[in-house]
């Protein structure tokens, strides 16, 4: 009985070494794991992180994990930043570790940061990897920087672009593109040169569907095709006069593969109206897809929402019909359902250290949604 014991043992355990240095049946397995568990796994042999530490490696990874449900970072005051699970309802600081740092963007697991103090005019800018803490300086002419954009789809490529745009040096209403290739590690700079009197909003494009897109001045969407570094604008009537409506806090968001654009209507009732962006035929249009009142679903919790929304995101089901909004009112995180109607609270902030009544903790320019990752830099 005793050495059918030690047999069984022992075969077990050499099937156990066998999976362990058999790379192929190792990777596979290593896969379903999510990043921060792969990250600790290096620490097991010299040999493991060898292999966690290739870039194939890490491409199939993001590959395989690239649509979880997103979670968020949260920033609450100036370098002061929380995450945010929704699904575990998990709220924990969270530590960027670098001087006076500011989230421009979030982007399929990196993150586009300007470093350095509000009062100095020698800020850096990083592409940062906050799962494996790596980070990549981009080396940019900065005097006359108007707006960055982050483009990094890892189904389409693992290398990443980064979009500069920058006023030229014989008019500030002239503005020209350079595009940073992490791949060659070099800028280009594009010929094509064109006019904006609305600087601000180059650093609030969205990146989808191979292109960085901006709400103009006017009526206008600019859309920066990085492909074929083509630069364009549509107008974006059926948004911003359908009905003849009032509308402000105009954001566009993408979602799992998908773009809106959110617009909320300041009247009695906040009233929020969501739009997808559809393109068929060549013809690029949108459409309302949703319609629902902040108050509504604020009073069902007993809660105001004193005129004060934070819209933090929109979260897209297994399926595309299941859409839901994240969104912040004073002391509170909520969760609205479009698909069934149905809403939750997610977090409750009366108790944090920074609430202050009737106020928002969080504000729109606050709020990335974000999934870990082991993107290189």
């Amino acid at each position: 009985m005793e050495g059918e014991i030690t047999s069984t043992a022992t075969t077990t355990t050499s099937a156990a070494e066998a999976v362990a240095y058999t790379d192929d049946v190792l990777v596979e397995i290593l896969l379903f794991l999510p990043a921060k568990s792969i990250i600790r796994f290096k620490a097991v042999s010299k040999h493991w992180h060898s292999l966690i530490s290739t870039s194939s490696f890490s491409h199939l990874h993001t590959l395989r994990h690239r649509k979880p449900q997103p979670s968020f970072i949260l920033r609450a005051a100036p370098s002061l930043f929380f995450y945010f699970n929704p699904t575990r309802k998990k709220f924990l600081q969270f530590h960027l570790n670098f001087a006076h740092p500011r989230i421009l963007q979030s982007c399929h697991g990196l993150l586009l940061l300007e470093c350095g103090s509000s009062l100095s005019v020698n800020r850096d800018y990083y592409v940062y990897n906050p799962t494996t803490r790596d980070s990549r300086n981009l080396l940019l002419e900065k005097e006359s920087l108007l707006g960055l954009r982050l483009a990094f789809d890892p189904s389409k490529s693992p290398h990443y672009k980064v979009i500069c745009v920058s006023s030229t040096s014989y008019s500030i209403h002239f503005c020209e593109i350079q595009v940073y290739d992490s791949e060659t590690r070099t800028w280009k700079r594009l010929d094509k040169v064109f006019t904006s009197s609305d600087f601000r909003k180059f650093n609030d494009g969205v990146y989808w569907n191979s292109g960085i897109y901006w709400i103009a001045s006017g009526d206008q969407i600019l859309s920066f095709d990085i492909e074929n570094s083509v630069l364009e604008s549509s107008p974006a009537t059926m948004i911003t006069s359908r009905g003849g409506r009032s509308l402000n806090m105009v954001h566009l968001m993408e979602s799992s593969g998908w773009m809106h654009c959110v617009l909320h209507k300041d009247t009695l009732s906040s009233l929020l109206l969501v739009y997808e962006y559809e393109v068929k035929d060549n013809v690029n249009d949108w459409y309302l897809k949703y319609g629902v009142s902040f108050d509504l679903i604020a009073a069902s919790f007993g809660e105001r929402t004193y005129g004060k929304i934070s819209v933090m995101g929109i979260i897209t089901g297994e399926r595309k019909e299941e859409l839901s909004l994240v969104f912040h009112i004073p002391g509170k995180i909520l969760v609205y359902r479009f698909h069934d109607g149905s809403s939750e609270e997610l977090l409750d902030l009366r108790l944090v250290k920074f609430y202050r009544e009737r106020q928002l903790q969080f504000g729109y320019h606050d709020a990335y949604q974000f999934i870990e990752s082991l993107a290189p830099v």
